[in-house]
């Protein structure tokens, strides 16, 4: 996670905390996520951020997906130095300071969370970077040879089942990790020039 996405986040809390019986499977993992990361913050960072976050916004924003106010502007830095009695450039800095703590913790969480997520996957490719496996040729022993073909292509990608040995193999020796396979989830990264 990011920046931009760690101030995301924050900005759902409000929402998350009141919608949290509607929310969407997304929301709901998301807010679990972002619940427990918080509870890794001091109690008084957890309020500082609150005070900016929940308690002193500018305005809320209606969720097409909730009808409901689920996204909130916060308070500028200004108007929040102003009301802590501190100069902006210090509370922008202690902001700053305690969003990247939350960064952290958020991303050890979510880390957590999609292993464990991937670890269930009836069913999962593997990828090494952005290469998908496509296929690979085991000597009559079990053993790997040289010659693994990748692909950038997750629709050519090899698909292997829970429990499978060979991808456990993979996995160990290659450094390989698992992908959930989604064929409606794909972004071409590379693109080619025909000049």
């Amino acid at each position: 996670m990011n920046v931009w996405q760690t101030k995301h986040y924050l900005r759902l809390w409000q929402g998350f905390a009141e919608l949290s019986g509607e929310l969407t499977e997304w929301d709901t993992k998301a807010a679990t996520i972002f619940f427990n990361a918080l509870k890794k913050l001091d109690k008084d960072d957890v309020a500082f951020l609150a005070d900016k976050y929940v308690t002193h916004v500018r305005n809320r924003v209606v969720s097409p997906v909730y009808g409901k106010p689920f996204s909130s502007e916060p308070a500028t830095d200004k108007t929040m130095a102003e009301l802590n009695e501190m100069d902006t450039l210090s509370y922008t800095r202690k902001r700053v300071k305690i969003e990247a703590k939350f960064q952290v913790a958020f991303n050890e969480i979510a880390k957590v969370y999609d292993k464990k997520r991937l670890d269930n996957l009836p069913e999962f490719n593997l990828i090494m970077g952005k290469l998908f496996l496509k296929s690979y040729e085991p000597t009559p022993l079990g053993c790997l040879r040289d010659e693994l073909v990748f692909t950038v292509d997750p629709a050519q990608a090899k698909v292997f089942q829970q429990g499978d040995r060979e991808a456990a193999t993979l996995i160990r020796d290659l450094k390989l990790e698992k992908w959930e396979p989604n064929p409606d989830k794909w972004f071409a990264t590379i693109y080619f020039d025909d000049e």
